[in-house]
């Protein structure tokens, strides 16, 4: 467990919200290296869609890779077996002659770890996900998370070298679009590129956002904003036993006008400490491992 640097009493926040807007709204004090926090210190909309953002689409990617395995490993039929215990109250098809997957989640139902899932997630794909050169595009229709309506366009490339590499895959998202329980809307673009470290067993498998992947998009108040990852981010699926689905290491920057804030995810520990630098501002805290279902509403 790495040392919590900076903070006076633990701070669990329910749901993956944004982080600075919990040590200013949670009632509790946090110190920092540039003095006492003040509501300057915190950016509610901007940090709290990024890492909600994340944590959604991050999710869906996960989803739809499974989705491809599925069918890779399917006679093209419907059938009531997953590897995945996401897709139990899921019905996923594969039409075979037209390259298209299907993953309908109907009118929501709850997965492991609480989490509800509405809506359909449609794929279409030129080749297997682990054949370089082969694309796969997936469009949300009446998507939701936990209530949160999720929409785009989001298309995947393998641009790996050979077979015998860990496939690299360039990501983008167009049309990106979250819509909160409270009707306030956010929107977000990516080009990011994502490495899949594949282990023996699958669940030592980690997943790489590669330095100098972006984001950018306009949070809940109307407001632009640009990320980069400066430090490869590095997820370990193993960490999700535990509920923990951020990054276990690297570092992001986010700028939204002359203001500057990076995220710290720490050392590769499975863990959910953050170390948030605000225009040389620090502060370490510990958050919640998932989004909540009523945030922003």
């Amino acid at each position: 467990m790495k040392e919590l640097k900076g903070l006076k009493g633990l701070m669990n926040v329910k749901g993956l919200l944004m982080v600075l807007t919990v040590v200013f709204l949670s009632g509790m004090t946090a110190c920092n290296e540039g003095g006492d926090l003040s509501p300057a210190f915190t950016d509610n909309a901007t940090v709290e869609l990024e890492v909600i953002a994340d944590a959604d689409f991050d999710e869906i990617d996960d989803l739809v890779s499974e989705g491809m395995g599925f069918a890779e490993a399917s006679s093209g039929a419907r059938t009531d077996q997953h590897r995945d215990h996401r897709f139990e109250c899921a019905e996923v098809t594969h039409d075979r002659e037209n390259k298209t997957i299907t993953i309908d989640f109907g009118e929501g139902c709850e997965g492991p770890n609480g989490r509800v899932r509405s809506g359909k997630i449609i794929i279409t794909y030129t080749g297997f996900r682990f054949i370089p050169g082969s694309v796969f595009t997936y469009v949300l229709e009446n998507f939701a998370i936990d209530g949160r309506q999720i929409e785009g366009t989001r298309t995947v490339e393998n641009v790996s070298p050979t077979l015998n590499d860990n496939p690299v895959f360039h990501i983008t998202l167009t049309g990106g679009k979250i819509t909160f329980l409270d009707g306030t809307v956010a929107t977000r673009e990516v080009d990011r590129m994502r490495r899949w470290v594949r282990a023996a067993n699958p669940i030592n498998d980690e997943y790489h956002i590669l330095e100098g992947s972006t984001a950018n998009g306009v949070n809940r108040e109307g407001l632009t904003y640009e990320v980069t990852v400066i430090e490869t981010l590095i997820y370990k699926r193993n960490c999700r036993e535990g509920r923990r689905f951020i990054p276990v290491a690297g570092v992001k920057e986010i700028k939204k006008g002359d203001d500057v804030i990076t995220i710290d995810f720490g050392d590769g520990e499975c863990d959910n400490l953050v170390t948030i630098n605000f225009n040389g501002r620090i502060v370490t805290i510990e958050i919640s491992a998932r989004p909540d279902a009523n945030a922003g509403g």
